[in-house]
């Protein structure tokens, strides 16, 4: 039994000197990031109207090439914090959507809903706009996150539509997966390991391993013209999308809270008239819904800045922070223009020595 109980002993010893040697060189080697942006546990989720960890400073190295500073506030949004309660006065609006509004490789004061804040505040007094981007989001998913950010009194709902989030609603939802994720850190041992397997390099290199492995196993297939053939999912996918679209302007129109459907293009969009399908159906269809769009294609072209100007390309498809503020610029003059903000906009333009009216950024 002796003999046993030394064996396994050596063999637990060798394991975690190997799992030492690898993380060291894991990090020397910079292959796999030492720590990376967290989600919330369930006793957190149950607490906060938030998805992200909250408290949460760091930099989010998983692309090399494009490390990008983050933070998270108490509330689990993403950015400099803010009171669960609105001040007096105060214009909250909480945009949600994808990767494209959380903003992906760029720093907090540079994604989209930062940058929108800015420039609502120039010009319509005290308005703040909360991040509750989530990646791999689809519309199933803001669903819930708009369920969740009513806990803030949001006085406007913005809902950003990316291109792959059609053909996202082919796959387990996010919304389920981080449930699930939820659930197994909640388990023994990992609720007792967790904090600090998220600030080990392994740990994140077995998540991105893992999301590999799941991407292989549901590629998504976007279909960027109009049409999509008789085999094509599209239709179908479209269709779901419409009716979630319709299920979320009907629930806040029931709690009379504004919403604006935004659609951000992609650099294949803005490149190729023939690859604008998709941007072309959903600006249409949200239309027909009666909800109010702004097409941010439009912009975006016309700054003549090309798609390496206005995405992180050649190494990644994202926005770039240059692109943002094109798009922050003109999504703030069509609100600015739009109820519940246009009154609003209209009495701080009229104050002696109030802030102009947004303009555009010239290209």
């Amino acid at each position: 039994m002796r003999q046993g109980f030394v064996r396994c002993a050596a063999i637990g010893i060798g394991v975690v000197v190997a799992l030492m040697l690898a993380e060291g060189v894991l990090r020397l080697l910079h292959l796999a990031p030492a720590d990376g942006v967290a989600t919330v546990t369930e006793a957190e989720f149950r607490s906060i109207p938030g998805i992200l960890a909250p408290h949460q400073d760091l930099v989010d190295a998983r692309n090399s090439r494009l490390p990008y500073h983050m933070t998270s506030d108490s509330l689990g949004y993403r950015g400099h914090g803010f009171p669960r309660r609105k001040d007096a006065g105060e214009f909250r609006i909480l945009f949600t959507g994808d990767s494209f509004v959380y903003g992906d490789f760029v720093a907090d004061d540079e994604t989209l809903p930062a940058q929108l804040e800015r420039r609502l505040e120039g010009s319509c007094g005290d308005v703040r706009v909360v991040n509750a981007g989530l990646g791999d989001a689809t519309i199933v998913d803001e669903a819930h996150l708009i369920e969740r950010g009513l806990a803030i009194s949001p006085d406007l709902i913005i809902l950003l539509f990316s291109e792959n989030d059609v053909d996202d609603l082919n796959r387990v939802s996010t919304w389920d997966r981080l449930a699930e994720n939820r659930r197994a850190k909640s388990r023994f041992p990992l609720s007792l390991l967790y904090p600090a397997l998220r600030r080990t390099a392994l740990w994140n290199l077995s998540l991105y391993v893992r999301a590999m492995a799941r991407a292989r196993q549901h590629p998504v297939h976007i279909d960027w013209t109009t049409g999509g053939g008789q085999e094509s999912t599209t239709p179908r996918l479209r269709e779901a999308y419409r009716q979630a679209l319709l299920a979320i302007r009907d629930t806040l129109t029931g709690r009379r809270i504004p919403l604006v459907f935004v659609a951000y293009p992609s650099h294949h969009a803005v490149l190729k008239q023939t690859m604008r399908g998709q941007m072309e159906w959903v600006t249409r269809t949200a239309a027909a819904t009666t909800i109010p769009v702004v097409n941010l294609l439009t912009p975006l072209t016309a700054s003549g800045l090309g798609a390496e100007g206005l995405y992180l390309l050649p190494h990644d498809g994202h926005p770039s922070p240059r692109g943002y503020a094109i798009a922050a610029a003109y999504l703030a003059e069509r609100l600015a223009a739009l109820p519940p903000l246009a009154n609003r906009c209209l009495s701080v333009s009229r104050r002696p020595h109030g802030a102009s009216r947004v303009v555009g950024v010239a290209p």
